[in-house]
């Protein structure tokens, strides 16, 4: 009976070896080695996203601390939205750098993969954060160049009204006011609907962000034409003004 016993005991001993030695010589068949081609494969996708994940952060560190400049010099903007903007770029770059740092020593691929994505997710530098502040630039641009030339058409009135208010002047700078007006209205609103938007409202909503983008961009160019046509207006009014001065001192003297 004993005999018995042991003769089953040991065949089911042997029958589990049988069993699971399969399982063991495919587990150690799929284990990575070192100097394996797959191992080197992995290496070098992981030295490839290194080398992607390091280009991007540069690029957009340099981006920004252009734009930071930029943003700096502004006029039209007012102080409080300067420092708004300098410190949004403050952080993007200090979170941009330390996002280098941790995927210059990331040595999985899916981790790499998940910092190399949120550059990004995170930051959305080119198709929020830049387009925003490079249209906040064009605005102050158009503003600074409105204020000059109503300056101008200030000084062109009361030139029109020394030489009697002829009509011919008085209708272009009629227009040339009314540009200036429309011009103005254009960046005034073109600011106002771009300071709002972050990357965050991008996440949440990239199709109106993004609309908004292009709403701003079209007014921006209206805007630019309506500075031209004003300026245009300008030179028009200039050049009667010097032939009429012209012509008054040709005229003989009584």
């Amino acid at each position: 009976m004993l005999n018995t016993k042991l003769t089953t005991i040991i065949a089911t001993g042997s029958l589990a070896v049988l069993l699971l030695s399969p399982l063991s010589a495919f587990a150690q068949s799929v284990t990575t080695v070192p100097n394996s081609p797959k191992a080197a494969n992995q290496a070098a996708r992981l030295a490839n996203l290194h080398t992607l994940a390091d280009n991007a952060i540069t690029q957009r560190l340099t981006l920004l601390n252009t734009v930071s400049t930029r943003i700096s010099g502004l006029v039209k903007l007012s102080s409080t939205q300067k420092t708004q903007y300098v410190n949004e770029i403050t952080m993007d770059v200090n979170g941009l750098t330390s996002l280098k740092t941790k995927a210059d020593a990331d040595t999985d691929l899916p981790t790499l993969r998940a910092d190399y994505r949120s550059i990004f997710t995170t930051y959305r530098i080119y198709v929020e954060f830049l387009p925003q502040l490079h249209l906040l630039v064009a605005s102050d641009t158009m503003g600074v160049t409105d204020t000059k030339l109503s300056d101008l058409a200030t000084k062109l009135q009361s030139r029109i009204q020394t030489d009697g208010n002829p009509s011919n002047m008085t209708g272009l700078l009629s227009d040339m006011q009314a540009k200036i007006s429309e011009a103005n209205t254009q960046y005034n609103n073109v600011e106002s609907q771009v300071t709002s938007l972050t990357p965050q409202s991008y996440n949440s909503d990239p199709t109106g962000t993004t609309a908004t983008l292009k709403n701003a961009r079209s007014e921006i160019q209206t805007g630019a034409e309506d500075l031209k046509a004003a300026f245009a207006d300008a030179k028009q009014i200039v050049q009667l003004l010097r032939s009429t001065t012209t012509t008054t001192s040709l005229s003989p003297t009584q």
